[in-house]
């Protein structure tokens, strides 16, 4: 290396230069020296302004490599940043995240005290959403944050986001890195072979990033449709016993309320309609009022009846039948 770079920052970003903007920002305001990291910038077939305001500055306290690329998906962005990269480890971060000050000296603390790991720092999140279902969905990332802290259950690859995550770029390279048949889900995918590499996996609160995050309803319900399908593949992944295992462990942690509305709803697809059309009109109405009523519980039911639709007609009916009996079994609600 011709610099002294110990950590490059893989950065994809996609028709986003305002938040872009942020983290870059965010970046040059770290504590570590500026000649210990690097930024790779994988414009991801952007249409907006990006390309012409990252020309305009290029100039960093920091190294900055920006490379553009056609249209391809997170994944294949982030191989590309990986191939360029210089640095011994990755620091993956999305261009919605903002970095606080100690988030790179956060994660290289890490490593150097402990090898063959991956570090996951929180998406923290802003004091106010607009939109009910970030809102929503920032609160059960902060949730499970807080059970790892307190020692409920310990990080896993389930929670390899790489909004906020970084690894020896070695441990990357010797798995394959990411697959770019997914579109979505590919962190956790990644995450699954490397902890089958046999990383641990460790959560470090001190690395934080402000989560930024907007997005439409339609594009919500799209990510939890997408996740319903892929976590059967990701899964399957471990083997069908223990995917089949995992995901009744997830079905029995349901609300019951929620549990009886995907029941009624899976299989019959006028009340799939009917349920899912109330309950967008609902969030609607809040957010267009900024009185989201009760959202919390209407979009836990949004998402899981989107989720277990996709997840049931992935499976199967034979196989999505045995998930539920069994998630109803864990709950304690079949003797």
């Amino acid at each position: 290396m011709s610099r002294a770079e110990r950590i490059t920052v893989v950065l994809p970003t996609f028709n986003r230069r305002r938040r872009l903007e942020r983290v870059l920002a965010g970046l040059d305001r770290q504590s570590v020296a500026p000649e210990s990291f690097e930024v790779v910038i994988v414009d991801d077939g952007s249409t907006d302004d990006t390309q012409e305001w990252l020309s305009r500055n290029s100039g960093r306290r920091y190294g900055v490599n920006s490379i553009r690329q056609a249209n391809a998906g997170p994944a294949t962005a982030r191989n590309t940043g990986i191939e360029a990269a210089r640095g011994e480890f990755l620091l993956f971060l999305d261009d919605d995240v903002e970095p606080t000050e100690e988030l790179v000296a956060e994660h290289l603390r890490w490593h150097d005290a402990e090898s063959r790991v991956v570090v996951i720092g929180p998406l923290a999140s802003l004091p106010h959403y607009a939109q009910p279902w970030v809102a929503w969905e920032q609160a059960k990332l902060e949730n499970q944050y807080a059970a790892m802290l307190r020692g409920d259950w310990a990080p896993s690859f389930r929670q390899f986001w790489t909004g906020n995550a970084s690894v020896a770029k070695a441990d990357v390279l010797a798995v394959g890195g990411f697959d770019p048949s997914f579109l979505r889900g590919e962190d956790v995918e990644l995450g699954r072979r490397l902890h089958e590499h046999g990383l641990g996996f460790r959560f470090n609160p001190k690395a934080r990033g402000l989560h930024h995050a907007e997005r439409s309803l339609a594009a919500w319900e799209k990510m939890h449709a997408s996740y319903g399908a892929l976590e059967v593949q990701i899964f399957g992944g471990l083997g069908e016993g223990e995917m089949l295992e995992t995901l009744a462990q997830n079905w029995s942690r349901v609300h019951s309320a929620t549990q009886w509305l995907v029941s009624q709803c899976i299989g019959n697809p006028q009340r799939y309609a009917a349920a899912s059309a109330t309950l967008r009109g609902w969030l609607k109405l809040g957010a267009a009022v900024d009185m989201p009523i009760a959202a919390g519980q209407v979009c836990g039911a949004l998402a899981n009846l989107i989720y277990w639709d996709a997840s049931a007609r992935t499976l199967g009916e034979a196989r999505a039948r045995q998930v539920f009996q069994r998630g109803n079994a864990l709950r304690g609600l079949v003797k």
